[in-house]
């Protein structure tokens, strides 16, 4: 071992001894604390999704007899921009750090200045860092004046560029307001406000160490579970994911079948040219009751740093007064390459354009939707 290793080992063991504990972020990043792993070993076990527990909590809800969740990033693993759930902020944040997407994971924080330090500084905490592995717990949610507060448990298991591993039991305050609230442009989707982790040994079983992670937090009235139901675009659903044109086309839809307007206008990138003025958008729907869709095979390419995207997709409009009528068409997006953006604030995918005729109610739209985007 040379003696870099072992002043790094050396340090860490004596933070954990001490107990340490910090806000997470800025040069405060996940470290190493005590063996490099052995060669072959693997930190990629299978993603396991339990729902929470549906007894109420009392003011500090305990953590269960095992872990809620287990959800590992990894370098390689596939990108994730979903603030649909507490959790997948969550997860989402450490796929933007395991991916150096840096401006991403910095904007998942509500105040990345006042929290988190300048972008620079934030950058430079995780220089080190190769990885994170993610274990859920129990995670409660709280209401007031407008506002959904979560109380996220989880334990990040980090390994460093040479090998190094570290455990942190970390809890997270993730921060919503009520998106039926907003009543003009811009959205403000769900971010982490505040979060604090401290360092235990590897050899604590994980239940022990979830049990650590929040107990200086109170706990929401609700539990909340940790799994979701994706693409559903149904109003008794939340759907905030751009992890992909699919994804965040059936968010549009979403927002449009909770009349969540203000959130739906800010799928387009550039929304006062396409679609056009918010107050004329918003009232456009104003006799739409439901929306269902059937979606075909993307397309994408890439130019200039840029990826750009082509969704086909067929809605069916159910209008208040019970009539329907069938649209085909293609969305097309852009998402400027997420590890090549440097300059708060980061750029989502969005919608850049859109293209729609009105077909018979009775046409089989997969007949259409492998032309729709020609």
């Amino acid at each position: 071992m040379n003696t870099r290793i072992l002043t790094l080992l050396l340090v860490a063991l004596a933070l954990i001894a001490c107990d340490e504990t910090f806000t997470i972020g800025m040069e405060h990043t996940p470290r190493e604390t005590t063996t490099p792993l052995p060669t072959g070993t693997s930190l990629h076990p299978t993603a396991i999704f339990f729902p929470a527990t549906a007894t109420s909590a009392p003011t500090f809800t305990p953590i269960p007899t095992m872990p809620i969740a287990v959800v590992p990033p990894s370098p390689t693993q596939n990108y994730i921009d979903d603030r649909s759930t507490p959790s997948q902020v969550i997860v989402s944040y450490y796929n933007a750090l395991n991916r150096q997407e840096y401006l991403r994971a910095y904007n998942y924080w509500l105040n990345p200045t006042g929290t988190q330090g300048s972008f620079t500084k934030f950058v430079s905490g995780y220089k080190d860092t190769a990885k994170v592995d993610l274990v859920f717990g129990s995670i409660t949610s709280g209401v007031g004046a407008g506002q959904i507060y979560y109380t996220v448990p989880v334990l990040l298991k980090a390994t460093a560029l040479n090998g190094v591993r570290a455990n942190w039991a970390a809890c997270y305050l993730v921060h919503q307001a009520r998106p039926e609230n907003f009543g003009e442009p811009p959205f403000s989707p769900m971010g982490i406000d505040w979060g604090s982790a401290t360092a235990y040994n590897l050899l604590i079983d994980d239940v022990s160490a979830l049990t650590t992670a929040c107990t200086s937090y109170p706990a929401g009235d609700s539990p909340v579970a940790v799994y979701r139901n994706p693409l559903n675009i149904d109003k008794a659903n939340f759907l905030d994911d751009r992890s992909g044109p699919l994804e965040t086309v059936s968010s549009l839809l979403n927002a449009l079948n909770r009349k969540e307007y203000v959130r739906a206008y800010g799928y387009y990138q550039n929304p006062s040219i396409y679609p056009g003025p918010y107050d004329q958008y918003a009232s456009g729907y104003a006799d739409t009751a439901t929306i269902t869709a059937m979606f075909g095979t993307a397309q994408n390419g890439t130019a200039a740093g840029n990826l750009y995207y082509k969704q086909p997709l067929a809605m069916r409009v159910q209008k208040t007064d019970s009539s329907i009528q069938t649209f085909a068409g293609c969305y097309t997006l852009q998402l400027a390459q997420p590890a090549g953006q440097y300059t708060p604030p980061f750029q989502p995918m969005s919608i850049t354009a859109g293209n729609f005729n009105v077909v018979a109610n009775n046409v089989d739209v997969n007949t259409l939707l492998s032309s729709s985007c020609r």
